[in-house]
């Protein structure tokens, strides 16, 4: 790493300590927001934004309307602070039944975003107030079976990935705070499922996979489940919830940056034949906050048992963001 490179990572781990601790509580801006659009001659339906902080001022609002038809209508708005409020402008694609492109303007103050659209059929206006949602196995409580990774305070279940040291990671109000490299559980396991919370910082004028990153990595072909501030973007390979280059999530399930989200695993390790061949791929099936983004799954890594340790723990990464982790724990499973 370059003088350069490791002044630009540096700055970036003290942008993500510095906006740790915001969330939409606090941004009133950034956040999900719900409520309808009404037409001038009559007409009305649902409509939702994703608003996203993108640093110095500026947001995004990923819009979807509710318009009578199959698909509903989507766009995007980018937004601008100017004193108390926040104003926006743009598009919001209707589809050809319905005339194609709307032009849309509006803003948030007060709690409320309000605006117009106009199109080639139509005009009318839009209302809406900021919701929280939260994952329903938020807090979800270890059952009997259950063998716990981390409880708010214990980390001596996890140890450095490469030299085996004690966990470096500190508790910080009953979550553990990545630093000081990846850390890896020091018992293996066979399959599983596996709870756990996790909560990526806002990093706003971070982009793409330098925006609250972390990871998830799963025994077998140590496959990467992804941690990333994906909240109001396209699913992609990369995206949080991705199996990290091999398959976006079904659809992006993230909650605000700031906020705790959820994920429900349930991983089925490779099996190998008397030759140590494998003939069973890691399946993997995933639900990120309640919603199921993978079902069964099976990575696309093929390897050989004896290249590599494919067999270690369930690994937490440190890709140089200040991610947390909390309430930790694994059912072992029967091998089907």
């Amino acid at each position: 790493m370059n003088r350069l490179t490791m002044a630009t990572t540096v700055l970036a781990v003290i942008s993500g300590l510095i906006c740790c601790g915001a969330d939409s509580a606090t941004d009133t801006v950034m956040g999900n927001w719900e409520g309808s659009w009404y037409g001038d001659t009559g007409g009305e339906g649902t409509l939702s934004a994703q608003v996203i902080n993108q640093g110095k001022g500026n947001y995004r609002a990923v819009m979807k309307a509710d318009i009578g038809e199959p698909e509903p209508a989507r766009g995007v708005m980018q937004g601008k602070r100017k004193g108390d409020r926040v104003q926006f402008k743009g598009t919001v694609d209707a589809g050809a039944a319905l005339g194609g492109i709307y032009q849309c303007t509006g803003h948030i103050l007060a709690g409320t975003f309000t605006g117009r659209y106009t199109g080639p059929d139509s005009e009318g206006s839009f209302r809406m107030k900021k919701v929280r949602k939260t994952s329903p196995t938020l807090g979800a409580k270890p059952p009997e079976a259950a063998i716990v990774l981390f409880d708010g305070k214990d980390l001596s279940r996890w140890v450095t990935n490469r030299e085996g040291n004690p966990n470096p990671w500190k508790p910080v109000d009953g979550a553990m705070e990545v630093r000081g490299g990846d850390i890896v559980t020091k018992d293996r396991f066979g399959d599983f499922k596996l709870h756990l919370e996790f909560r990526v910082p806002l990093m706003e004028e971070a982009r793409g996979q330098g925006r609250g990153n972390s990871g998830v990595f799963l025994p077998g072909n140590c496959e990467e489940l992804q941690v990333l501030d994906s909240f109001g973007f396209e699913p992609s390979k990369g995206s949080c919830g991705a199996i990290y280059d091999q398959k976006p999530p079904r659809v992006n399930a993230s909650l605000p940056p700031g906020e705790w989200q959820t994920y429900d695993i349930t991983c089925l390790v490779p099996r190998f034949d008397e030759k140590d061949n494998m003939i069973q791929k890691t399946i993997l099936t995933v639900h990120h906050n309640g919603v199921l983004i993978h079902d069964r799954f099976p990575a696309k890594r093929k390897t050989n048992r004896r290249h590599g340790d494919h067999f270690r723990g369930i690994l937490l990464q440190d890709h140089g963001n200040p991610a947390r982790f909390r309430n930790i724990w694994l059912v072992p499973l029967k091998p089907e």
